[in-house]
């Protein structure tokens, strides 16, 4: 793999932050003409289409909030006392629900196997093969 131009960088960082191939050429100083009827070639180049994925993932990273992100956002939530009382609950609310502080109930019951005493020839005995 080559290396990227300087403009070919700057045409995949405007490409990914409008989504316009002709106005990411020109605002990376190709020529009018060339912006007008050429991107396709830009878009089409490996290395350039390879540098808008890897900027177009860092990009979708960073606008998703992390698990600590979303605990501050609802602690803040529920410390603030402007918020009404049912939604600082709530937020009070799914903060346990996130940090695992509930439990779930589970109930079971135990029968006893009824042939756990038999001997082998009584268990043939009962299922009819002896």
């Amino acid at each position: 793999m080559t290396a990227l131009t300087e403009r070919q960088r700057k045409f995949a960082e405007y490409y990914v932050q409008c989504g316009n191939g002709a106005d990411a050429a020109r605002k990376a100083g190709y020529s009018e003409s060339y912006a007008a009827h050429r991107t396709d070639e830009l878009l089409r180049n490996v290395e350039i289409a390879a540098y808008i994925k890897q900027l177009s993932e860092a990009a979708q990273t960073a606008r998703i909030m992390t698990a600590r992100a979303r605990q501050e956002l609802l602690s803040d939530i529920a410390r603030d006392e402007d918020n009404a009382a049912a939604d600082r609950i709530r937020a009070v609310d799914t903060l346990n629900k996130m940090t695992g502080e509930y439990t779930t109930k589970v109930e079971a019951s135990v029968q006893k196997n009824p042939f756990a005493e038999l001997t082998t020839e009584e268990l043939r005995k009962v299922i009819g093969s002896g």
